[in-house]
């Protein structure tokens, strides 16, 4: 397929200059969704650790989208600049590749997190489990503190 897009202008050759259109638009709707499914994974986490999910981190979300976009602009820039050379977008397929390899990156470390807390409850409620004779002792001291004093 021949994806040129100055001699597609030039040449007037609008089905090839809305096949390239259409390569790019699937490039930034990848983009757009790796985004998205990083901030579902991200809400996810905040709920199960109760964290409040405030307008900050939705900012966070927004400012990520704005520079993912003008990277992608750039990149989309470049490549009708190098269209005279180049048959494809390639670095807009780089920069793609690039952003999905880093919100995976993100959305992985966002499960590992949760293995990683349910590891930590494990080991501490084994440890609670090897020391509940001290754990009865001490709860039953406490009581008895608490019925001493008046």
């Amino acid at each position: 397929m021949k994806l040129l897009f100055i001699p597609s202008l030039i040449n007037e050759d609008w089905s090839h200059l809305h096949a390239l259109l259409a390569v790019l638009a699937i490039l930034y709707a990848c983009v757009f969704a790796s985004v998205l499914i990083d901030l579902f994974f991200g809400i996810k986490r905040a709920k199960r650790l109760k964290i409040a999910r405030t307008s900050f981190g939705y900012r966070r979300t927004i400012t990520k989208l704005t520079s993912y976009f003008g990277l992608m602009l750039m990149l989309s820039i470049a490549d009708i600049a190098a269209s005279v050379i180049l048959k494809m977008p390639y670095f807009t397929v780089a920069g793609v590749i690039g952003i999905v390899a880093v919100e995976a990156k993100s959305v992985l470390e966002n499960i590992r997190q949760q293995e990683k807390g349910i590891n930590e409850a494990q080991k501490i409620l084994l440890k609670l489990f090897e020391n509940r004779e001290e754990l009865q002792a001490l709860i039953t001291f406490l009581n008895t503190q608490k019925t001493e004093k008046p």
